[in-house]
């Protein structure tokens, strides 16, 4: 019953007259002279310049926006009750404001420029020949000539998404922003070149050709009912059923490329991983994110006595070291061999790794470069001496796989968060955090790189507040362990720390700042910890 209120509210508020089909040069469009179509989705809209498509699947040209402050200027398929579908974006990394203005300039040439007046994006089309433009059925942004052909269009700059009917020819991609990425200028592409279609993760220099059996390679891959890569069929998919329903791709930042189909005005449906057939899960690039190993699907880190997971939550965010890699204390660098771990990728690995005349050289290698995270070694063929090293930093993909290669070792460079050299008082930190806590600077000894850190940066704080008032030098300050407990259950709140001086006294000598804080106080073993 509410699917059918909707189907007919749907008829009800769908404009009859959004906007002319074609417009000419020397027009200039803003949110206030666009028609705003009505959306059922909490501050999405899109303001219309164009329309096109069917009663069923009506399209826009326009401003789109998903909150109310970030506009790109898009091509989208509106349904009411769902979010649009983008299925092209001039600005899809470079949203505007409200305030944007498009200019269809007297030379032809469309032009977007934020409410500053940067300019954000052009069809870089200066041309007396061109005569207007037009959207067509299939969500095609067209500018025509006087003859009615094809001066510029939207289908030969498509950015993560293809709609049935558009080719991706040789120097066409489309390509994403991935979500698990370290490197803020990192993309995803699937490239149309000469032996088929290239999948990549820049800059990580990953990439996997997915090529064409037949003698006679194109131009263009098509994406018909049925398949991509047509007539040279590259991936055969589930066909659309009817003209009712209607099937678009998109390449998305988890780097997998999924084809969705819609019926009507109900919500997309997933179709089907479409690089499934030649990729598993852990062929992904970060599938599991740094230092993360993938297994059968799943996500896991290489040892909890080194690693934990980026985010308890979502273990494909990666791992973290316990301790962070200092090159201050390169003598504390060691190697820790990992059992059944690999590289994710066989030949990505062959193609990055070099000549090394044996396994200790491989590692002293990465021992002796404070970068090094990893070292991977494996041996030529049947020999016992010379191999392939390959070195993994920051700034390359650490990505893992459960299942070693044939006659392949693993080593991840760790530091003890330990330092028996350290006198007795500092092996432990303490007085690292007795320094910090003086200094106002506690924040400093929370990992920023982790995403689970940040999100619980309070409890994080609270829980070293605790510890500090457990580690007073005066044991009479410190509280019972049923004290503790409550504070752990949320029962009662912490007491203000009553001073930074957490080293024993009879190490306190060395430390001008603990000087004064001694205390003759010595609890009975029946004082340690009270009922609760």
């Amino acid at each position: 019953m509410v699917n059918s209120i909707i189907f007919l509210l749907a008829f009800a508020i769908l404009p009859t007259d959004v906007a002319s089909s074609t417009a000419t040069p020397s027009n200039i469009w803003n949110t206030s002279n666009m028609e705003r179509i009505p959306a059922m989705v909490v501050n999405s809209s899109n303001f219309a310049i164009l329309k096109s498509g069917s009663a069923l699947f009506p399209i826009f040209f326009g401003l789109h926006t998903m909150d109310g402050h970030a506009f790109t200027l898009s091509v989208s398929l509106w349904r009411p009750g769902h979010q649009d579908t983008v299925i092209w974006s001039a600005n899809p990394d470079n949203p505007v404001s409200q305030y944007a203005i498009l200019n269809f300039t007297k030379e032809g040439q469309l032009l977007l420029n934020d409410g500053n007046g940067t300019i954000i994006w052009s069809t870089d089309t200066k041309s007396n020949s061109v005569a207007g433009m037009r959207l067509d059925f299939s969500g095609n942004l067209v500018l025509f000539d006087q003859n009615n052909s094809t001066f510029w269009q939207s289908f030969d700059h498509p950015t993560d998404t293809l709609v049935m009917g558009q080719l991706l020819c040789r120097g066409m991609n489309i390509s994403v922003r991935p979500s698990n990425t370290k490197w803020p200028s990192a993309r995803i592409y699937l490239s149309a070149e000469f032996g088929g279609l290239r999948y990549s993760y820049q800059p990580a220099a990953y990439s996997k050709l997915f090529a064409v059996t037949a003698s006679t390679t194109p131009n263009c891959y098509a994406f018909f009912n049925g398949s991509f890569g047509f007539p040279n069929q590259v991936f055969s998919l589930p066909p659309a059923r009817s003209s009712e329903f209607i099937q678009y791709m998109r390449l998305e930042p988890d780097g997998h490329l999924r084809l969705y189909e819609i019926q009507g005005y109900t919500e997309a449906r997933l179709l089907f991983d479409v690089l499934s057939v030649a990729m598993k899960f852990c062929d992904y690039p970060m599938a599991c994110g740094d230092y993360g190993v993938c297994s059968d699907g799943q996500c896991s880190c290489p040892s909890l006595r080194y690693f934990r997971p980026q985010n308890e939550r979502h273990l494909d965010d990666g791992c973290t070291l316990l301790t962070t890699i200092s090159c201050d204390h390169a003598h504390d660098h060691q190697l820790q061999a990992l059992n059944n771990v690999s590289y994710f990728s066989d030949n990505m690995f062959k193609s990055l790794a070099t000549s090394s005349p044996s396994k200790m050289v491989c590692k002293q290698s990465c021992l002796t470069d404070c970068s090094c995270r990893v070292a991977l070694f494996q041996y030529y063929g049947n020999t016992s001496v010379d191999g392939y090293c390959l070195l993994l930093s920051e700034q390359k993909l650490i990505s893992l796989a459960e299942g070693s290669l044939y006659l392949l070792s693993a080593y991840i460079k760790i530091q003890e968060n330990l330092d028996e050299s350290l006198p007795e008082e500092s092996v432990h930190l303490i007085s690292l955090l007795e320094e910090k806590a003086r200094s106002g600077q506690l924040l400093d000894l929370v990992d920023s790189g982790s995403n689970d850190m940040q999100f619980h940066l309070e409890e994080v704080m609270e829980a070293m507040r605790l510890a500090m008032w457990c580690l007073q030098v005066d044991s009479s300050r410190r509280p019972l362990m049923s004290t503790v407990a409550k504070v752990l259950e949320g029962l009662t709140s912490l007491e203000a720390s009553p001073d930074y001086s957490f080293v024993p006294s009879l190490f306190a000598s060395n430390h001008t700042g603990a000087a004064g804080s001694s205390s003759s106080y010595v609890p009975l073993g029946s004082h340690l910890s009270g009922p609760r």
